[in-house]
Order: C-alpha cells, then structure tokens, then sequence
C-alpha cells in the first residue's frame, strides 16, 4: 500500500462527521522547528489520523507520529539515532466554547478563522514534545565518560568586582 501525503489543513467538525480517516507521511522538510533540533534532515514521519465522535457527541481527533530521527548527544556531540513516537487527542474547540467543559482525555484545539486546524503543526508540535528534555547515549555508549567530566571552579575575587548589581548596592546604602 502506498502511503500518500497528510493534508496540511483539514475541517476536524466536519471529518469527525465523515469519520475520515488518514494514514500517510508528513513531508519531513516542512517540519522546520523539529528540524532545528536535529543534526540531519528529519525523514518523512508515518503519520495515522481518525476523526470521529464519541458517545457524548463530542467530535475529535486521535492520532499518532513515529519517527526515526538523529539528534547530538549533549555529552560527547556525536549523533545518535531516536525513534520518536507519540500518540495524541484532540478536541476542537472555537474562541466562544470553553475548553474548561472538555473531558480530561481531550486536549482543546483551536480552530483558525476557517474552522480548520493546521495537521502538520499538530504532528510537528508532538514530536517536539516526545524528544528527549536532555538527548544523551547511554553512559556504556557515549565516548565521554560522565565520571571523568570535570567542572571548572568559580574565581571568587572576581565575583565581588564584575556583579553588575554592585552600583545598585551602593546607590542603596547612601
């Protein structure tokens, strides 16, 4: 089966009321803000949408993204190869609804002036979210020993002379 692109923009109220579903790739170069993250250019992400309405006759939008990436080890610098993977759940909401009466499962979505919502911001948006906080190899892997990593000592003559606060000090004692 050939996968075919994700549509940029849909309507999720109206899909929801389709029961559309998509399964695709996002063109990894339109994902700029993850590409920022990376060392390589991100690949295309496999992506699988479904649109629909739960018993409460709320509509929404599930999904998920995987991803093979390589990002730079923040110890040694050398890059490593990730899989991001993320599964999500909106609801769309308008500027009149309030997201307060959403079920805890959903996550709110605003929709544009056109009653649409960006899919590929919403994917890029998750696979920013499932990276890593600090992207390091495992301690066995890395060429840079944690244990041997040595931190620098504070001149603490310096301190007192370079505190840019210390006007402000003496403006006060006066």
């Amino acid at each position: 089966m050939q996968k075919v692109r994700i549509p940029i923009s849909v309507d999720p109220v109206k899909s929801a009321g389709k029961q559309l579903s998509y399964q695709g790739l996002v063109p990894g170069n339109a994902l700029a803000r993850l590409q920022e993250m990376l060392v390589e250019p991100c690949p295309d992400v496999d992506v699988e949408l479904q649109f629909d309405v739960d018993p409460q006759k709320l509509k929404y939008l599930q999904g998920s993204a995987t991803v093979d990436v390589v990002a730079a080890c923040e110890r040694c610098g050398e890059p490593m190869a990730l899989t991001l993977d993320t599964s999500f759940i909106y609801a769309p909401v308008t500027k009149r609804q309030a997201a307060d009466d959403m079920p805890e499962d959903y996550e709110p979505i605003e929709l544009d002036e056109l009653n649409e919502v960006n899919l590929h911001r919403i994917v890029e948006d998750e696979l920013i979210l499932a990276m890593p906080a600090f992207v390091k190899h495992d301690e066995q892997a890395c060429q840079i020993d944690s244990k041997a990593m040595q931190w620098g000592e504070l001149d603490e003559s310096s301190s007192e002379q370079d505190n840019p606060f210390a006007v402000l000090q003496a403006l006060k004692r006066k």
